[in-house]
């Protein structure tokens, strides 16, 4: 059975966990709590049977501060 999760925050640090989220407003959340690991993390979201769409670097701190600012 496929998991419920959508969409991963992948970290490239050693000895860190990915986590993974049913959604994208609550992954960039997560993002935005690790924002000191930027250069890091990127998040992967499903589009389809191994296909993912890679949110990183400018991209995803724009999406971090757009959402972050709103709540």
């Amino acid at each position: 059975m496929p998991s419920p999760a959508l969409v991963t925050v992948h970290s490239w640090l050693p000895g860190t966990v990915n986590k993974n989220f049913i959604s994208l407003q609550a992954a960039i959340e997560y993002a935005g709590e690790n924002i000191n690991q930027l250069q890091a993390i990127e998040i992967l979201v499903r589009t389809g049977t191994h296909r993912y769409a890679i949110l990183e670097g400018r991209q995803l701190a724009a999406l971090i501060e757009m959402v972050c600012t709103t709540h």
